[in-house]
Order: structure tokens, then sequence, then C-alpha cells
């Protein structure tokens, strides 16, 4: 299965425009509402809320005023728990094609916002929780109470496909309904030697 890396410009697109969609249907505007409210049409706004175009300073700061909520409420991880967890690591690098000691790696999980599916004892892949489709994206989701790992494919009706053991499953418009997506692919952690006690 090929997959792909998000950068750091994809997880703000997807914070800003899951926030986005969340403080919208809080508030229960219409997206014609709301593309009023910052003077563009409905479709410059569903741009922002899709994901499609950044959102400009100015709308950023309109919408914050209209909903009453910090600029960070808009850009920030809309799935934030906050625990303060860390692992720091011994850490080597190539420089000058020698391999020499560097500043330690630390791994962050201040923010509960992965979800790790282990595949086996010596594989694990990392899932960033959206409830978002993402095109041409490894998915983690929920297609009538089982569980998935798969990129999804929609047409133009809204209905689609999405692969199990590399034989398409095709779902129509109102299957579709059914499918919650839970996270998005972002990394896999392999090892080669059972350590006890690491994962």
């Amino acid at each position: 299965m090929n997959y792909q890396l998000l950068s750091d410009d994809d997880f703000n697109n997807l914070f800003i425009s899951e926030n986005l969609k969340r403080l919208r249907l809080a508030n229960n505007l219409s997206t014609v509402q709301v593309a009023q409210i910052i003077g563009k049409s409905r479709q410059g706004y569903v741009n922002y809320e899709s994901g499609a175009r950044e959102i400009s300073i100015h709308d950023l700061i309109t919408l914050s005023g209209f909903y009453n909520v910090r600029v960070d409420d808009i850009i920030g991880n809309p799935y934030s728990n906050r625990n303060e967890k860390a692992l720091t690591f011994r850490t080597f690098e190539h420089i000058e094609e020698k391999i020499v000691p560097s500043v330690q790696i630390s791994i962050s999980t201040i923010n509960d916002d992965m979800i790790a599916f282990k595949k086996s004892d010596l594989e694990i892949d990392f899932f960033w929780r959206t409830q978002k489709n993402q095109k041409n994206r490894v998915m983690l989701f929920e297609y009538y109470d089982r569980v998935y790992v798969s990129k999804v494919y929609f047409n133009k009706d809204h209905g689609g496909f999405f692969f199990i053991n590399e034989e398409p499953l095709y779902f129509t418009k109102a299957n579709a309904e059914n499918l919650i997506f839970k996270g998005v692919y972002a990394s896999t952690l392999k090892k080669d030697l059972v350590i006890e006690n690491f994962f």
C-alpha cells in the first residue's frame, strides 16, 4: 500500500477546515450565511471549509470575532487533549558522510490526536484523527460497524469504493452515510527486534 505523509500545511488545513465546519454547525448556519458574513461567494467559503483553499487572515479574524472565539480556536487542533507526555531518544545523524551524535529527538504526545493501529508485534501505523476523508490518502474508517484501512474514492454521484485485500468494495450514495472516518495515515513504526517494554 502506497502511503503518503502529511505535511505541516496539510495538518493546518485539516485543523482549520474541521474547526470552521464545527463552528458553523454549532451555530446552525448554512454555508451561504457564513459566506455572507465574510463577503465571499458560497463556493469561496466552501473552499475554506473543505481545505481546498487557505483562509485569509482577514477572513480568519472576521470569523473569530463573529463566533466570539480566539483565532487559536479556529486554527488549532480540534481534538487537542493536552497530556504533556513525551519520549526522548539519544540521537545520531549523518553529517558530512559521518554518523555523529546530535541533539536528542523528542516525540511528543502532548495532544491526544493520534490513533495507533497495531499491524503486528513488529509494526504499528499511526493515524491523525480526522472525521473528513482526505483525497488520495490512506484512511482509517468504519463502514457498517467494521473498521478498515484504505484510500476511499468517491465518484460524481457520491457513491464510490475502497479496497479490502486489494479487492474493491463498492458503495452507493445511500451507503456512504455509513462511512465514519477516524483518521488519516501519518507514519509507521517498525522494529526488527523484540525488545521488552518497547511497544
